[in-house]
């Protein structure tokens, strides 16, 4: 487990324990001494150096990248990244005169550290009917994913959104490797085929291949949109719509679309 948490909810603090690093070291868990430079309020190129200072040589470690056992913690700068076992730590927060180092050491030992020991998590003070709500949000997310039958894509910008906007540096992919598609507008123009959108549409719902699901309005009552059904997924995905981030839009493989034509009877005229 990595302890990607906040000082006073804003400063930044990693915190690794045994098993999430191949490197041994002395002590309970390690600190990014960077992170801890940055709550005593030590500023300019040095700021690192006036929490190393304080520190003994032997509590002193260089964590790369590929010493992380933990994929779930930051990528860490490439060249590596010094931190500090809690033994120094505590000299440091004795030693630096800095006005944060008694509230950052009570943090600590006093909040921090009794909270992951009795639960496995950090959980702000009080803070518990938030953390439900979290998990709850959290589990929307999933079932949304699951029941808009969203693709990876999909699913890495839902993330990617919650990510954003809970303040979480929880590493996701640029990108899924996943097949090209286009729209029903696009498609239907390159195959030749002499038929609306709207009423292409109207044909696929017939053949349940689309389905319409609902979303609540800004404006109260629902509005609809447009997703594939399981059998339509094997015609194309669904894409979170361009208009709107609470509804998809129905794209097609091109490769797979004169399939479709055929499978509604519009394969006449369409080009092969």
């Amino acid at each position: 487990m990595n302890l990607a948490l906040k000082f006073e909810g804003k400063h930044p603090v990693l915190t690794l324990l045994p098993e999430d690093v191949n490197i041994p070291f002395k002590g309970d868990f390690i600190i990014s001494a960077k992170d801890v430079a940055a709550v005593l309020e030590y500023q300019g190129e040095k700021a690192t150096a006036n929490v190393l200072k304080f520190c003994k040589e032997e509590h002193i470690y260089l964590v790369t990248n590929p010493d992380l056992l933990n994929r779930n913690v930051r990528k860490l700068n490439n060249a590596g990244e010094k931190f500090i076992s809690n033994l120094s730590l505590n000299r440091v927060l004795g030693q630096s005169g800095q006005p944060k180092a008694i509230p950052f050491q009570d943090w600590i030992y006093e909040d921090m550290l009794p909270s992951v020991q009795k639960t496995g998590q950090y959980v702000l003070p009080g803070n518990e009917a938030q953390l439900l709500h979290f998990k709850k949000e959290a589990y929307m997310v999933e079932i949304a994913a699951n029941v808009l039958r969203l693709p990876d894509s999909g699913r890495l910008k839902l993330l990617g959104d919650f990510n954003r906007e809970h303040g979480l540096s929880v590493p996701l992919p640029g990108y899924a490797d996943e097949p090209i598609t286009e729209s029903a507008t696009v498609l239907l123009k390159k195959n030749g085929v002499g038929i609306q959108t709207k009423a292409f549409n109207v044909l696929l719902l017939s053949y349940g291949i689309l389905e319409e699901k609902e979303r609540p309005s800004s404006k109260g009552g629902f509005k609809t949109f447009k997703s594939l059904t399981e059998t339509g997924t094997a015609y194309g995905k669904n894409i979170i719509s361009p208009n709107n981030p609470r509804e998809t839009a129905p794209h097609y493989f091109p490769g797979k679309f004169p399939t479709l034509l055929e499978a509604v009877g519009l394969l006449k005229g369409a080009k092969q």
